[in-house]
């Protein structure tokens, strides 16, 4: 079983990555950020008090971050799916400072982000990006087609002009 210390130096060994993550998810959105990277963190917390004993990585951080995130898609909160914020950022130091691409992406609305980091960040293939969002195949590459090209839109501008 895992210690509390193990937690904690696992916490601040991996936070930053899964942050990164999670960041992507929501568009850059810091607050939705911080809470997927904490509900991430929680659920490490309640498995070790429940018995856990399996080592965990960055993997399973990234993981589970993941499926809280789908979890919340799912659960169609309407206030989190068409909330469109621009990126905030804190400082002009920050290493995660956003790019036009993070900004572009910040713009599109959840199901249309989650499917294109799923497919293009995370590497999955279109039939799994299909299950993870509760999807068929076909509707998930419709989804995927339209969100680049809504992507294309907010990077380049309607008029066809890169910003």
């Amino acid at each position: 079983m895992l210690t509390d210390a193990e937690v904690l130096a696992f916490y601040d060994r991996v936070s930053d990555d899964v942050y990164r993550y999670a960041s992507r998810l929501v568009g850059g959105n810091r607050s939705r950020a911080d809470d997927l990277v904490q509900d991430t963190f929680l659920t490490l917390v309640r498995q070790v008090r429940a018995g856990r004993d399996e080592p965990v990585d960055v993997g399973w951080a990234i993981t589970t971050c993941r499926s809280r995130f789908l979890d919340q898609l799912r659960r169609g909160d309407r206030a989190e799916r068409t909330q469109r914020r621009a990126f905030e950022r804190r400082g002009s130091t920050d290493v995660d400072a956003p790019t036009p691409a993070m900004e572009a992406l910040s713009r599109l609305g959840d199901a249309q982000r989650a499917a294109l980091v799923l497919r293009y960040i995370d590497d999955m293939t279109v039939v799994d990006v299909a299950a993870a969002l509760g999807r068929t195949v076909h509707a998930t590459e419709s989804l995927l087609v339209r969100a680049r090209e809504a992507l294309r839109t907010e990077y380049t501008g309607t008029n066809g002009a890169e910003r």
